[in-house]
């Protein structure tokens, strides 16, 4: 695995609004989910197709752990953000995600510019937008 997918990336990986250089990467495994993703993209999955739709991410992208340490990551992370003033950006599930990233040396995959803000500050999370050009 290269890569833990944000939900604005999976949104439009599923919406096929990427090149299609990124369904190949998840063709090949590269590109893994995390339970906060999976939560936060099943919100907008219609009722009846929820579980179809559950067991299709999780058919089709590797599953990753959020670590144990989590938070512990997620206090050092914010704390350093607040010290720039750039600490109301990540939600939750994002800090979530890039604490799972930074623990298992994943790149977060997104299309989201609170990730690259708090990349600046935090040089262990590594970050991609999925609409920019793409170094694999």
């Amino acid at each position: 695995m290269k890569y833990l997918v944000d939900t604005s990336a999976l949104v439009r990986i599923v919406r096929r609004q990427v090149d299609g250089h990124w369904h190949e990467q998840v063709t090949r495994g590269l590109v893994a989910i995390c339970d906060p993703v999976l939560v936060e993209t099943l919100t907008i999955a219609d009722a009846k197709a929820y579980t179809r739709v559950e067991d299709a991410l999780r058919e089709a992208y590797p599953w990753v752990p959020v670590p144990d340490d989590a938070w512990d990551i997620i206090t050092s992370a914010r704390r350093e953000l607040a010290t720039k003033s750039v600490h109301q950006g990540l939600s939750v599930a994002d800090h979530l995600v890039a604490a799972t990233a930074i623990r298992l040396k994943l790149t977060v995959l997104h299309e989201d510019a609170d990730f690259e803000t708090a990349a600046k500050m935090i040089p262990q999370l590594k970050q991609q937008r999925i609409l920019q050009a793409t170094d694999a």
